[in-house]
């Protein structure tokens, strides 16, 4: 049975697909990918390009870190970090418990003066024409341009 020559472009594109090791790879696959490399400067510089790339994945990712919870974990505890690192705002969570409650009752006041705004009111208390006229005086700019007709 006659193999055809493998092309350079096949042997890179099996080489992302399949790793660097040979071993691993289809029999014909690496058969022809050997033949290749016998013949060709640029496939060997690729195979050792291969090489170099998966020993810098296997030093920055050991093999013992690659599962999916611990994948996850260090992507969420990054992600935390910088959420904490870029939100100006969330500095009082990082300080004392008296910081803390200051904040929370600094952001609550404004919902409390709200609050005891609108249990004041009483309908009687404004003078409806009053309120009349301060409607009109927010719609006057608006009547003079010309859609508003």
């Amino acid at each position: 049975m006659q193999h055809t020559a493998m092309t350079l472009a096949e042997f890179e594109a099996d080489l992302d697909r399949l790793g660097a090791d040979l071993a691993r790879w289809p029999a014909d696959a690496a058969l022809r990918a050997k033949q290749l490399l016998d013949t060709s400067a640029p496939a060997r510089d690729l195979l050792d390009e291969a090489h170099a790339m998966e020993a810098l994945l296997g030093d920055a990712l050991p093999a013992a870190t690659l599962t999916t919870s611990a994948l996850r974990s260090r992507i969420l505890d990054r992600v935390a970090h910088d959420a904490v690192q870029t939100q100006p705002f969330a500095w009082w969570l990082r300080g004392s418990r008296l910081l803390r409650q200051a904040a929370i009752a600094a952001a609550l006041l404004p919902l409390l003066l709200g609050y005891a705004i609108g249990a004041g009111y009483q309908r009687g208390d404004v003078n409806e024409e009053l309120a009349s006229d301060v409607s009109l005086l927010a719609f006057a700019d608006y009547e003079s341009y010309a859609d508003a007709n």
